[in-house]
């Protein structure tokens, strides 16, 4: 399967909204716990910049298969060149390795773009997505037992991280 990393347009958000809300309904990735509109999700989408804070669109075979970006740790000085890196892929493509392409992407173009570490908050019980970060270098840096109420079910929350 190609895959091709491009900056997300305005056009690319009803896509991008599909995929988190297929994330939203499964909730092993995402604390939100009912689906969002393109509207709500307005000044999430014009925070992001191409020169340091980027979202990116991954296509396989001319479809939006999911996306990732890189979003500010913290709103403090200190931590201008720390990410916090945010990875969805719509259902139908997961297995595929576009995760793995997606956070070797990152890996390439985090140097590029002044971002000095990369953080990835996991829920516990999602292991695929804990799996992956760690054949991807990230160590395990915390963990936060029991911090999210999930209507249902509590998770923990684990912090896993990499410099570059």
């Amino acid at each position: 399967m190609s895959v091709k990393f491009r900056l997300a347009q305005v056009s690319d958000q009803a896509a991008i909204i599909v995929i988190y809300n297929q994330a939203v309904a499964t909730k092993g990735s995402t604390a939100d716990l009912t689906p969002v509109t393109v509207a709500q999700r307005q000044a999430w989408f014009a925070a992001f910049t191409p020169n340091h804070f980027p979202l990116w669109v991954i296509e396989s075979d001319g479809a939006c298969t999911g996306f990732v970006g890189l979003e500010p740790y913290s709103d403090r000085a200190g931590y201008r060149d720390t990410a916090e890196i945010a990875i969805y892929l719509d259902a139908q493509y997961r297995g595929h390795h576009l995760g793995t392409q997606a956070i070797d992407w990152v890996a390439q173009k985090a140097p590029e773009l002044g971002v000095t570490t990369v953080i990835s908050r996991i829920f516990g019980h999602n292991q695929a997505s804990r799996h992956l970060f760690e054949q991807a270098g990230y160590e395990h840096w915390g963990h936060l037992p029991a911090i999210a109420d999930m209507q249902g079910f509590t998770a923990d929350l684990e912090v896993y991280g990499r410099h570059f």
